[in-house]
């Protein structure tokens, strides 16, 4: 693989030298920068396949500015106009700083400045490409497990790189260059071309059949005979070749081409180079160009009009699974434009302030406001999971995005029944900061990608992700919510002014939302043996996963029955569910740091480090109050 990433790296650099150097920018005016068309609306709804599922393209720019600079627009311009602007007039993005490199070793092992954003522009990594690439191949025979942080993010920024030249060269065909200038006349009539500047590849492509005929009799032993027409078509031929070359297996496959056995969508470069003499394709092609030629003069409804077309065109010929996906475009955009989470977030937010202000204030005075600030939390909350059922067709829990912020649902549903049921408060505060915890947690995995990935194929089970992965989720939002609420009934006892009848009814929630969390996890783990049994051939096989619900199972059964044998407290039972807080963590992200067993599907790197500092923060805390405690047990508090 890495091979043909620097056989890709080669070609492509071959392209900036031959390409960008010498050809006119825009396909029928002289200019030096673009108009631009002001909408990008039709464009950001336009099909492409990416890492296995059918998407817009808004999406799609979202992720690859995402992955090149961390960030989902660029400089207050939205990641789909940036995209326009890569593919369409490539120049304009050279002095972009949109590439994000973490570790300042980096640059100044390309001998480039470090900037204090820690994002480059294409211009300053360019003169560099050959070191990068060096250092790239000297990275990628080192073991991955072996490789250092600044080795890997080496290995990141090159990889980065190419896949922006990538982006640089897609609608190349579509420009006029010297490799393809025709002046005599003879030859552009003989090839019925329109009599303008210059010519693209792809004017000269739709005439190969043409130059073909014209050639195929040649001699190629006697070139010195060749006339001036003769040698002329002949390089217009070897010219179209060197060209479709170059430029192969590209990115932003959005030309899809069905044929006898499957249907695989290509890049406008990969179409021309496979199945160019299919009439349908050539159609597309011209319209691609019409969609570059109206970004350029700035013709909305020539940029418009021709993306409308190619979609008309692709739905008639994909199959039916795949209009199906096309057909929910619109409602991932609406998704994408939303931002429903980070409204979430804000209001979930503001509620605990509110309900911390409550600690000080009149109690009465900001009830009301923070339970309907968490309310109207839980409203774009659920709404962005109804529309990610209805944009995946599936149960909405299959990463680990998924379930930081299921749990965060499930975990504002739980606070807001317990306040229900209670009116004191702590429902507010367990619904308010478990809605804003998990989705701060859930935005983390959210800023690697696409949270909206096509299922790995074990997983790929509606039926089960609808009972054991959703039951074990509850379950865990269950502990948890014990958690927080075990945190809560430890402050309450060290704070000292609150009531015999508030610490009762604070037990009770925690040991209700304790035993509910025990039994879902306990039946979604026995739902998991099943699922087990039917795909792996066994019920259980000790992989780390299952011994993590099976530690989550068995501590919560032990200190529920502790407190019922008497052999702790309420007291007791709070630490204990606080201790169980860090059980829960540790099954839920453990598999993925050891990378081992069969559920080791989601490995996520880099949360060693955040786990240990959870540990250490709840065995300060438990010291902390185990601290206070004794010593107002000691002055008789």
């Amino acid at each position: 693989m890495f091979k043909r990433l620097i056989l890709t790296l080669f070609f492509l650099s071959l392209g900036i030298q031959s390409v960008y150097a010498q050809q006119p920018l825009c396909p029928l005016e002289r200019t030096t920068k673009p108009k631009k068309v002001t909408s990008f609306d039709v464009l950001k709804e336009f099909p492409v396949l990416h890492q296995g599922r059918i998407k817009p393209l808004d999406t799609y720019a979202r992720h690859l500015l995402l992955q090149l600079s961390g960030r989902k627009s660029y400089d207050r311009t939205p990641a789909i106009e940036w995209l326009a602007a890569l593919i369409f007039s490539p120049e304009t993005t050279w002095d972009d700083k949109v590439f994000l490199i973490n570790n300042p070793q980096v640059p100044m092992a390309l001998g480039i400045e470090p900037e204090k954003k820690r994002r480059y522009t294409f211009n300053q990594l360019s003169p560099n490409l050959n070191k990068l690439t060096e250092l790239a191949r000297v990275v990628d025979k080192i073991e991955q497990n072996e490789r250092s942080i600044t080795e890997r993010e080496i290995l990141r920024v090159y990889r980065n790189t190419i896949l922006f030249l990538q982006h640089t060269h897609l609608s190349s065909f579509a420009f006029p260059h010297q490799n393809f200038q025709v002046s005599d006349s003879e030859i552009i009539n003989q090839l019925k071309l329109p009599k303008q500047n210059g010519y693209s590849f792809l004017d000269i492509a739709l005439t190969a059949n043409l130059i073909q005929a014209a050639t195929e009799n040649l001699d190629m032993n006697a070139v010195e005979g060749w006339s001036y027409k003769e040698k002329s078509l002949f390089q217009l031929l070897d010219n179209l070749y060197q060209w479709s070359m170059y430029y192969q297996e590209l990115p932003f496959h959005v030309i899809p081409t069905v044929s006898d056995q499957d249907e695989v969508w290509l890049s406008p470069w990969d179409a021309m180079n496979n199945e160019f003499y299919e009439g349908v394709i050539r159609k597309e092609l011209d319209l691609w160009r019409n969609v570059i030629v109206g970004y350029w003069n700035a013709d909305q409804s020539l940029f418009d009009s021709s993306i409308r077309t190619l979609q008309v065109s692709m739905n008639s010929r994909v199959n039916k699974k795949e209009r199906k996906a096309i057909s929910k475009i619109s409602t991932e955009v609406f998704y994408n434009k939303g931002n429903f989470l980070l409204w979430a977030k804000l209001l979930y937010g503001t509620a605990f302030l509110l309900f911390l202000l409550s600690l000080f204030l009149s109690k009465s005075f900001l009830y009301w406001p923070s339970l309907l600030l968490v309310i109207a939390g839980f409203i774009p909350h659920i709404t962005v999971l109804v529309l990610r059922i209805i944009i995946l067709s599936r149960p909405p829990v299959a990463n680990l995005f998924d379930t930081f912020f299921f749990v965060a649902l499930i975990g504002v549903l739980i606070g807001l029944i317990v306040e229900m049921r209670n009116k004191q408060g702590i429902g507010i505060a367990v619904a308010s900061l478990c809605g804003l915890v998990f989705l701060l947690i859930s935005g983390k995995y959210a800023a690697e990608g696409d949270t909206l990935q096509v299922l790995v194929a074990v997983l790929n089970s509606n039926f089960w992700l609808a009972t054991h992965v959703i039951t074990i989720s509850i379950g865990y939002a269950g502990c948890y919510i014990a958690t927080f609420i075990g945190h809560i009934y430890i402050i309450q006892t060290c704070v000292g002014k609150i009531g015999k009848k508030a610490l009762e009814s604070t037990y009770r929630n925690l040991m209700g939302t304790l035993n509910f969390g025990l039994f879902m996890t306990f039946f979604g783990t026995i739902l998991g043996g099943i699922w087990a049994d039917q795909s792996w051939g066994r019920f259980w096989g000790w992989d780390p996963k299952e011994n993590g619900a099976l530690l989550i199972v068995l501590w919560s059964a032990l200190i529920i029955h502790a407190k019922i044998g008497r052999l702790i407290g309420p007291y007791g039972l709070a630490v204990g569910t606080v201790l169980g807080g860090i059980v829960v963590m540790w099954a839920w992200l453990g598999v993925n740091l050891l990378n081992v067993g069969l559920h080791s599907y989601g490995f996520t790197s880099g949360i060693a480090h955040s786990l240990y500092a959870y540990v250490l923060f709840e065995i300060l805390f438990l010291g902390a109050a185990a601290f206070v405690r004794h010593k107002r047990l000691k002055v008789g508090v």
